[in-house]
């Protein structure tokens, strides 16, 4: 009894910040040694009230020679949910502002941005709107409007989340899309199609759910298109939240068929000073001659501000 007390009191905080690599050449090979050239770092947690909890869930994106980073960021407090923030680069050296993109009155993260017949969209996560839902950017990317509801589903009581890190994967004129729902704490992958994007209906793929496991049910970024060969970003969550990152190659995937292959297991070293305490977030995209890599990185830490917030809470209701 004492124990479980502590660990509903005392657990420390899962909080992430970003890490943005360069490479001549790609490789899922040692990623944390390849030339770091951004940083979005934690705010101390033990010290300040209201300090950044979580910079996380960085999404790659280029047009116009013009690199851009999405990500989520969530400040503690009672409005404390997640927000798209962007910042953007020329040269890989001098980066923006951060600035908001996407606020709304419930949690985002995981901010898939990607373009189709010359428009750009994002599909952030949206788990407390029971939907995958698709905005649309206006020309500079500092704002994002609301086009469709792509999938919906009612939430049941066995649903924990639904409808995490959402994905699209084009091929051959098809709209693959991927998202997990977890059911009474076990991912499900699931997966959609539809020919059209703005006016066509997502029909649930024959063989969906594509996996049913915590350890490569949730996916841990968008699919990565390499030599014609594609891969599936996988986060471990079998024993915690952000563990590490795998990399499954998907072998065939059409309208009627899916095969996907365990690629590289656990792509981090979590021995490291960065990645000591975990990782679930793997983009990659070309930009001009560099390859280029987002990830984030987990800091497991005490918070006086969320343990105090915890006992104010449970002393008020004894009241």
């Amino acid at each position: 009894m004492g124990q479980s007390i502590f660990n509903r009191f005392f657990k420390k905080n899962e909080d992430f910040g970003i890490a943005v690599y360069e490479s001549d050449h790609f490789s899922f090979d040692h990623i944390q040694d390849l030339h770091l050239i951004y940083t979005r770092d934690i705010d101390s947690i033990w010290l300040k009230w209201k300090p950044m909890l979580t910079q996380a869930d960085p999404f790659l994106f280029v047009k116009n020679d013009t690199l851009y980073l999405f990500f989520e960021r969530v400040y503690a407090g009672k409005r404390e949910w997640g927000r798209i923030a962007m910042t953007k680069t020329t040269d890989l050296v001098h980066w923006t502002k951060p600035v908001d993109v996407l606020s709304l009155s419930y949690h985002l993260s995981f901010p898939f941005v990607f373009e189709d017949s010359g428009e750009v969209y994002m599909i952030p996560e949206s788990n407390e709107a029971d939907a995958v839902c698709l905005y649309r950017a206006n020309d500079n990317l500092t704002q994002f409007t609301f086009v469709r509801n792509l999938v919906e589903q009612p939430r049941t009581k066995d649903i924990c989340f639904n409808f995490c890190d959402s994905h699209i994967l084009k091929k051959d004129g098809i709209y693959y899309l991927f998202t997990s729902v977890s059911y009474r704490w076990k991912y499900s992958l699931e997966l959609y199609y539809t020919d059209d994007l703005l006016n066509g209906k997502f029909q649930k793929h024959p063989q969906s759910p594509i996996c049913q496991d915590n350890e490569y049910g949730r996916c841990g970024g968008s699919i990565i298109h390499l030599d014609d060969n594609y891969y599936r970003i996988s986060q471990d969550c079998h024993t915690r939240y952000g563990e590490n990152v795998s990399v499954i190659k998907i072998c065939d995937i059409s309208e009627d068929n899916y095969h996907e292959e365990l690629y590289r297991h656990n792509v981090f070293s979590t021995g490291g000073k960065l990645y000591r305490d975990g990782v679930h977030q793997l983009n990659v995209v070309k930009h001009k001659d560099k390859y280029i890599y987002a990830t984030d990185f987990q800091r497991l830490e005490w918070s006086w501000f969320q343990t105090l917030s915890k006992i104010r809470r449970l002393m008020s209701k004894r009241k």
